[in-house]
């Protein structure tokens, strides 16, 4: 119990150290390139923490398996493997502290993800810009049901649709046209007054002239929310909640969904290929610094990560775009490398005993 939380204590400070340090660079290269387009030392101290919240959510996974690198390093040059050997604790050992670490942390991001911090790179965007966060969006065009929308402008701050037409359609044909000045989001749906509804007279299925029928007030687009409106019509971030209300949507409208999907899977997916490739370095790490090679060592325990996450980053950029099936490409890969790791933990098992 001593050995793990004493793996636990030192991979965790190892984690912090890289974490902190490497969003510190990532955050001060872009701060300088940005510094000139903001105004003002509260913006700017204000854009230098959004980004730096952003970059720490996007480098943690390659912190994770940094600090495990960090960690079995120090314990290789003084020789800890070997002394741990020694009163019974093989390499294997380490691989319980290690995994309930990362769960840890993976936690903490995923609860993060569920906040306003999920969208801290917006609200970066949006001071350089000089925009609000959440500002209006204009000439919207999507489904619902089976009708189309045509919205002017919404208003997400104030949650406010303004000009409203909706077209009903029967198979090829408008059957009825609705017209909105104004709708106010109210517990999952819109709440529509003053509402202008013109019926099309078909004979024959010809057209013969409308009738209009005027409405107080209706319930419409139910589960359309303002930020997964305007999310799903800017492709921005978005949170994880978010993320499961728009897919909800989607999937109740029959629309493609593969954004959605992917930009879930960047957040819950991808920082699973962190203890995977842990699982393998601890695999082949030596026991003493005798038989230690630094170059191959840092050399796959730095290089091979970087390579796998920049992978899983390429293809979740292609699957947003369509090009690959937003659905399996991350978890192919994912689930690949633990086959991987499986078959030669497998293999070198004797080894680790």
């Amino acid at each position: 119990m001593r050995l793990f939380f004493y793996v636990i204590k030192h991979y965790l400070k190892n984690f912090l150290l890289l974490l902190l340090a490497l969003s510190f660079v990532v955050t001060l290269i872009d701060f300088i390139q940005h510094l000139s387009k903001i105004e003002g030392i509260n913006r700017q101290f204000l854009y230098f923490v959004y980004t730096a919240s952003n970059s720490l959510m996007l480098i943690y996974p390659l912190a994770l398996v940094f600090a495990a690198v960090m960690l079995l390093s120090q314990f290789v040059a003084k020789n800890y493997l070997i002394v741990f050997g020694s009163v019974g604790y093989a390499k294997r050992a380490l691989l319980k502290p290690l995994l309930t670490a990362i769960f840890l942390v993976y936690s903490v991001i995923v609860l993060l993800g569920f906040t306003q911090f999920a969208y801290s790179s917006d609200s970066a965007r949006a001071i350089i810009d000089k925009r609000q966060l959440f500002h209006s969006v204009e000439n919207l065009f999507f489904k619902y049901n089976d009708s189309f929308v045509y919205v002017k402008k919404l208003d997400v701050a104030n949650k406010v649709l303004h000009d409203i037409i909706i077209y009903r359609i029967d198979g090829r044909r408008i059957e009825n046209i609705k017209k909105i000045k104004s709708a106010i989001f109210y517990k999952g749906a819109w709440l529509a007054k003053d509402i202008e509804e013109q019926k099309i007279i078909f004979k024959k299925s010809i057209p013969q002239g409308y009738e209009i029928v005027k409405l107080s007030k209706q319930k419409i687009l139910k589960g359309y929310f303002p930020k997964v409106i305007r999310l799903l019509y800017e492709g921005k971030r978005m949170s994880i909640q978010d993320g499961f209300k728009a897919l909800r949507l989607l999937n109740g409208q029959h629309i493609d969904n593969s954004k959605v999907i992917a930009a879930l899977y960047e957040k819950l997916v991808m920082p699973l290929f962190a203890p995977t490739i842990i699982f393998l370095i601890l695999l082949y790490s030596p026991l003493s610094r005798r038989h230690m090679s630094s170059v191959k060592f840092y050399l796959f325990g730095i290089g091979f990560p970087i390579l796998v996450w920049t992978l899983l980053y390429g293809v979740n950029i292609l699957s947003v775009n369509g090009v690959l099936p937003a659905l399996y490409s991350q978890p192919l890969i994912i689930l690949i490398l633990i086959l991987i790791t499986l078959f030669l933990w497998g293999k070198e098992s004797k080894k680790l005993a």
